[in-house]
């Protein structure tokens, strides 16, 4: 089976379903864990661009749209008493230094789309405009990694590991 992407060929059958929907959710947990699975596993550089992406941005959509109720429901599962979020003093020297387009920008390497999103959603950003700007900078970096992924020495340093 194969689909066509940005005029790419990509050809689906090289992995086992497993390994896409594995590196999918990692990506969207915890986006490096998720570029560095799709290495290890030997995908082509339109295998890691797509399976990144696509989990980095529906993590970053879960969290911004369903991220309030997954909190409230782990504090029920959890017997917590509700409390309104409050942003941590780490959220509030983070978003005071970069705002909406700063976090977006360092979410995906430096923290997770859930920890992205709980900081931008905690400053009343709306979860529309936190969306898009937290996808776009997904894109950006699965660009970035997937490049990168081609380069002969991180190549030549994956043989031998493999």
């Amino acid at each position: 089976m194969s689909i066509h992407f940005l005029g790419v060929v990509v050809v689906l059958d090289a992995l086992q379903w497993g390994e896409y929907v594995l590196v999918v959710l990692w990506s969207g947990f915890k986006f490096m864990v998720g570029v560095a699975l799709s290495l290890g596993l030997g995908m082509t550089w339109s295998e890691r661009l797509l399976t990144t992406l696509v989990g980095g941005v529906a993590g970053v959509l879960l969290f911004c749209y369903f991220g309030a109720a997954l909190r409230r429901q782990i504090r029920r599962w959890r017997k917590l008493p509700d409390a309104p979020a409050q942003p941590s003093a780490f959220q509030q020297r983070v978003w005071q230094r970069y705002g909406l387009w700063g976090v977006a920008l360092l979410t995906p390497p430096l923290f997770s789309p859930p920890i992205g999103a709980a900081i931008v959603l905690a400053f009343g950003t709306p979860p529309a405009q936190a969306a898009r700007a937290m996808a776009m900078a997904m894109l950006l970096w699965a660009v970035v990694f997937t490049a990168l992924g081609e380069l002969p020495t991180v190549q030549q340093w994956l043989a031998r590991l493999r």
